[in-house]
């Protein structure tokens, strides 16, 4: 490895991010419940405007936001997250739970085929839903949540991304079915987290190593404040994020900005939701 990919590794995942992937939401719609947040008329002109201020504040964090189109009839396409995990040019594909979203894959699949990024995972019967699930607070770290919508037998073959520890994160309550409902890695010692969501062995391992992890409290949760994505020193989040929080996070050298993602929100995603990190 040389001198330069060691600094690379030691530095969070927010401070090398250069490129995401997000998907207008151009068709999007809650037609279906398959999760506990889905209910309610989406306003499309204000999914767009919110979409639109979601990518502004990337862009001006310094990331370059790639996109693809919606195809009409899949309306959780918007939540291009979940379309797979992202390393070194690899993607591990997802396979989704529910049969509603599963027509998204072969269009992330020729996606990122045609965007010069080798995919792994074609054919697996286990189920993983990408980045919503498994997230890097830095380059030889993962944190792999299982339970509501990914099979923890897949992380075995997700190491055929790369060299990295796989931390396996007990999620446990079925209002925070992905992982990035209730985690966000901030820096190299600090996460957002909200500990009811997590077995106790999970909250253990959290806190030894990430020790500067900020919990947040069952009203921030609910606001999906843990669905939130670092970039560099700022903190894109929903709107909901206490004073306590922010304090909490300035004192690690971290500004917020606050999103509204109230439409997103009756499909049960926010900002997190909507990025896929192209590491």
């Amino acid at each position: 490895m040389t001198k330069q990919s060691n600094m690379s590794a030691s530095k969070s995942a927010a401070h090398i991010l250069k490129r995401v992937l997000m998907v207008p939401p151009k068709h999007f719609t809650v037609e279906y419940a398959i999760n506990p947040w889905m209910g309610g008329v989406v306003d499309k002109q204000k999914a767009q405007q919110q979409w639109d201020s979601l990518k502004s504040a990337i862009e001006k964090a310094g990331v370059q936001v790639l996109t693809m189109d919606q195809t009409q009839g899949l309306p959780d396409q918007v939540f291009v997250c979940n379309s797979g995990l992202v390393y070194d040019n690899k993607v591990y594909l997802s396979r989704f739970r529910h049969k509603e979203r599963t027509g998204e894959q072969p269009l992330y699949l020729e996606w990122f085929k045609k965007n010069g990024i080798t995919t792994i995972g074609e054919g697996y019967e286990e189920i993983f839903e990408g980045g919503g699930d498994a997230v890097f607070s830095d380059r030889k770290t993962l944190w792999a949540g299982y339970g509501e919508r990914s099979s923890k037998s897949v992380y075995e073959r997700i190491k055929a991304l790369g060299s990295f520890d796989i931390v396996l994160c007990d999620t446990v309550l079925p209002n925070f079915y992905h992982l990035d409902t209730c985690f966000a890695p901030v820096d190299e010692t600090t996460s957002l987290y909200y500990p009811p969501a997590f077995s106790d062995a999970t909250n253990k391992e959290i806190l030894r190593r990430l020790p500067n992890s900020i919990a947040v409290s069952e009203a921030e949760a609910n606001a999906f404040v843990c669905n939130a994505i670092t970039i560099r020193d700022t903190v894109i989040s929903p709107i909901g994020v206490s004073q306590n929080t922010k304090s909490a996070l300035s004192a690690r050298g971290k500004q917020v900005e606050e999103v509204d993602m109230s439409e997103f929100m009756k499909s049960g995603g926010a900002c997190q939701c909507l990025v896929l990190r192209l590491l």
